[in-house]
């Protein structure tokens, strides 16, 4: 028993909590695994539908601006500018090309175009060029004289092709080509072309009258009263011959009646009339 005076003792230690025990990782069912599997793949594919979906919805948007832009009226051809032109009449070739009006300028056809000026000979080359909104521009090459032939009485200048171009001019000093036969399918006018094109333009300048009598035998004569000529063989060397034929008529200036002979260049000859 307790004395009445004696007071109880209630101080008391302070409970000592247990120290939580480390938890054990929790086991990965296979279950576990395969639900986490399947939301990745549930979640990969949605990102793979919305990307298809925004790459065909860009896809069809872009063609519809395609479509929208090649054949809206705004970007079809109202006008035709020619240039380039020498000898030719940039308005005869512009209505020639009237039937290309209203067209939109991607969808322009060279073929088209080839055909619409298939009239004008003079025409060497062409190039066809939009320019937006609503312009096209025709670049034309025109054929270059490079000789004349005579046919039926008159001069006519032709371009290495053998088409014809334009009676010549006094002022026209080209070579005259003899031919009876119709250039464009004479072998003696392509020929003669042949060498008239290896010449240099200074030595081209100086060339009167070229005639080939075969292919190996093309023969020129030199402009002025000296009555110099050339024997120049066939189309072999040509640029060596050249060289040649200049050195000899540099060291023979002045001769009268002369024939520089290139045809075997390494061996030149010089000939005079009077000996």
């Amino acid at each position: 028993m307790e004395r009445p005076n004696q007071k109880r003792n209630n101080t008391s230690k302070p409970a000592k909590f247990a120290k939580p025990l480390a938890r054990a990782p929790r086991r990965v069912l296979a279950r576990d695994l395969e639900n986490s599997i399947i939301s990745r793949a549930i979640s990969a594919r949605r990102v793979r539908r919305v990307a298809a979906s925004l790459t065909v919805g860009s896809i069809a948007l872009l063609g519809i601006l395609t479509v929208v832009a090649t054949f809206s009226p705004v970007l079809s051809v109202q006008q035709v500018t020619v240039v380039g032109t020498q000898r030719l009449n940039p308005e005869e070739i512009s209505k020639a090309l009237a039937g290309q009006i209203g067209k939109p300028l991607p969808l322009l056809n060279q073929d088209e175009i080839a055909q619409s000026l298939a009239g004008f000979t003079l025409i060497e080359s062409f190039a066809a060029t939009a320019l937006p909104p609503n312009g096209l521009q025709i670049s034309v090459s025109e054929r270059q004289a490079l000789c004349i032939i005579e046919i039926e009485g008159a001069l006519w200048l032709h371009d290495p092709a053998g088409v014809r171009i334009a009676l010549a001019q006094p002022t026209d000093l080209l070579p005259r080509i003899l031919i009876t036969e119709e250039p464009t399918s004479s072998q003696r006018f392509r020929d003669s072309v042949d060498v008239l094109l290896a010449l240099p333009v200074e030595l081209l300048a100086q060339v009167e009258v070229i005639q080939a009598n075969t292919k190996d035998d093309v023969q020129m004569s030199l402009r002025g009263s000296l009555g110099q000529r050339i024997s120049w063989g066939d189309s072999s060397d040509a640029v060596l011959k050249a060289k040649v034929l200049q050195a000899l008529i540099a060291n023979n200036q002045g001769a009268t009646g002369v024939t520089f002979d290139v045809s075997s260049p390494n061996a030149p000859v010089v000939r005079f009339d009077n000996f």
